[in-house]
């Protein structure tokens, strides 16, 4: 379900000119790969028996919504940022080796998010679409690796051009003195999102991997 959003003035916003080179002269994006601290994560999931993936892309998608420049978009001529965005995520087909994307709406509740995370895994188990639903407008994207641990990744989009959904990409954890690391791959566009809002992004990310016990109830 779309959400609402609100408007940006271009000429009055303290990125105009990042947005103007970023956007035309300039058409850049970059991407960078960090490594969570997902020691609390792992433990918490066995308990409440959950799935990894699911968890993982709510904690993104809380992360993500708490940052503008994370959802922003353009309508038509006009800068937006969306009061919502949702995740739009990948699943694989094993006996295929082919993916389907597909979507949940973020909720703050992370039960609700797991359980509307397993129905639409279920309507769609046996669909080998590509997109078994259009996906929304105020999306961002998550995949994974599960099968690598990779120190770097990085996705080569040829055009992007007012593209700006982020990009998240999850890699195989593994323990690393005494903690349990995750890569993940972040990719944004320039035009809206500098390197200390990923920063940023980056530290509730792992505030919330610290703190994931206090969603057990939320």
């Amino acid at each position: 379900m779309k959400t609402g959003y609100q408007k940006i003035n271009i000429e009055e916003w303290k990125r105009k000119e990042h947005f103007t080179a970023y956007r035309g002269a300039v058409k850049c994006g970059f991407s960078l790969t960090v490594k969570l601290d997902i020691s609390q994560v792992i433990p918490f999931i066995k308990e409440q028996n959950y799935k990894f993936y699911p968890v993982m892309i709510y904690l993104l998608s809380k992360a993500v919504n708490r940052h503008s420049e994370f959802k922003m978009a353009m309508n038509t001529d006009e800068l937006i940022v969306w009061d919502r965005v949702d995740p739009v995520y990948t699943v694989l087909h094993p006996e295929t080796e082919t993916f389907s994307a597909l979507s949940v709406q973020h909720t703050e509740q992370l039960s609700d998010f797991v359980k509307a995370y397993e129905t639409t895994g279920n309507r769609y188990q046996n669909s080998r679409h590509f997109f078994p639903e259009k996906p929304p407008e105020n999306h961002f994207n998550v995949s994974a690796i599960p099968w690598v641990h990779f120190d770097s990744f990085n996705l080569n989009i040829a055009d992007f051009t007012d593209y700006f959904a982020p990009s998240f990409t999850i890699g195989k954890y593994q323990t690393e003195n005494n903690r349990i690391l995750l890569p993940l791959a972040i990719q944004v566009h320039h035009a809206v999102c500098d390197g200390i809002h990923v920063g940023k992004l980056i530290d509730t990310l792992q505030e919330y991997c610290t703190t994931i016990q206090t969603f057990k109830h939320i």
